[in-house]
């Protein structure tokens, strides 16, 4: 019996300490503020062009359900992410994207 509890409080003390190596994403909290890229230029000197749609313009996700959307201005037009990892798709092929934001006919 003596056998079986050191062996069970073993394997749960290692749980434990492999487990605190891990980093939890932190919750989603409404009064963080957005991410932005730096301003420069042109874009320091005049207010960025809002962003009209209610999704990411590179993976369509409706903003905010991944957490905070990731806000970065481009060329005076804000453009609005559901996560980080999109933005670099966006920087290889940005007129790709844009095309989404033009008016249709």
């Amino acid at each position: 019996m003596k056998a079986t509890s050191v062996i069970l409080i073993t394997t749960f003390a290692a749980a434990v300490l492999i487990g605190c190596d891990k980093k939890e994403p932190a919750a989603p909290n409404a009064d963080a503020p957005k991410t932005e890229a730096p301003k420069s230029g042109a874009d320091a000197k005049t207010a960025a062009k809002p962003y009209p749609l209610d999704v990411c313009l590179v993976s369509g996700e409706k903003l905010g359900s991944m957490g905070a959307p990731v806000v970065y201005v481009h060329e005076g037009q804000e453009i609005k992410f559901c996560c980080k990892s999109c933005l670099p798709d966006f920087k290889k092929e940005p007129a790709k994207f844009l095309a989404k934001l033009a008016p249709k006919k």
